[in-house]
């Protein structure tokens, strides 16, 4: 049995619901551990018990702030430069954006914690996997912890590597740098935080490497997209694309700032990251796949 941990609000539901759904058509031998930001994420993920809700158990970050009163403490911390940028500025709401981003590695670190397992894998709720994700732990029986690129050219303040998914082996090696990552974001006077909180949660990833490890690079067995990658890839048809001259099958895509408008049956792919028309057919058919599967969700 395989875990997986993510976070949503109310506003995303219908994400965890169809990331669900997509982990389901690769295996149901699985458990979706999700944080629930607000009440009403908490009282829709609890009460729902039907196909959408199957593999899921529910946790209230307001349980979480009761037990931790660092975390709690967290939520006042200076927000990084990305959670300014993505907030136009307003300091108030990149104080709670920092906040969100931070509680990644933070309930990650707690599924650890709590539930008996011999690894965990933090996944974006934004994210659907097109492909089968029982074939990556083929390639992680000596690995303790796992991280994947952002694929596109080098951006100083977001860091090599993205937050899509991260896994973490339940050892030695996984467990100190979880906790540590988990201690950076809830503690702005680490070491690293001048040249490393830049980006919330994630240019911290590119420490792993040094400080730790057992440490894989998944992209070279993970065909992944996302809005920053698509123009940086080849493709040779549905379901695969070419990166670094290789030919890799499209694991999962990262579906960031996409916006449905289910009243109007249609969606936007990703303004905030400057996507307005698709680079390919490939990236267009799994922009509506996506959309019709949320769709299908929406309550």
């Amino acid at each position: 049995m395989k875990n997986f941990c993510t976070v949503s609000d109310n506003n995303f539901c219908d994400r965890v619901w169809a990331l669900n759904h997509s982990l389901k058509e690769g295996s149901p031998e699985y458990v979706l551990h999700v944080l629930a930001i607000d009440d009403l994420a908490y009282e829709n993920f609890s009460h729902s018990f039907d196909q959408r809700n199957e593999n899921i158990r529910v946790h209230s970050l307001e349980n979480l702030k009761k037990s931790d009163q660092a975390l709690v403490s967290s939520s006042e911390n200076i927000p990084s430069y990305e959670a300014i940028n993505v907030c136009n500025g307003d300091i108030d709401k990149a104080r709670h954006m920092q906040f969100i981003w931070s509680l990644a590695p933070y309930f990650t670190w707690y599924c650890m914690e709590s539930v008996e397992c011999e690894d965990i894998m933090y996944i974006d709720a934004d994210i659907y996997f097109f492909g089968n994700w029982t074939k990556i732990y083929d390639n992680l029986s000596d690995t303790s912890i796992g991280i994947v690129e952002h694929r596109c050219p080098y951006g100083s303040m977001n860091g090599k590597y993205n937050v899509g998914i991260v896994y973490f082996k339940s050892d030695f090696d996984g467990y100190k740098c979880l906790t540590w990552w988990k201690n950076c974001l809830l503690f702005t006077d680490n070491d690293y935080y001048s040249t490393h909180g830049t980006c919330g949660d994630q240019k911290y990833l590119e420490l792993f490497e040094k400080l730790f490890d057992g440490v894989v690079v998944m992209d070279s067995f993970i065909g992944h997209l996302a809005p920053w990658n698509y123009w940086h890839h080849g493709y040779t048809g549905y379901g695969q694309v070419v990166w670094d001259d290789k030919i890799q099958d499209i694991m999962y895509c990262h579906f960031s700032n996409f916006k449905p408008n289910y009243d109007e049956g249609t969606y936007l792919m990703a303004p905030r990251h400057g996507l307005s028309d698709t680079p390919h057919s490939v990236v267009k058919k799994m922009y509506d796949e996506y959309y019709q599967i949320l769709r299908s969700f929406h309550a």
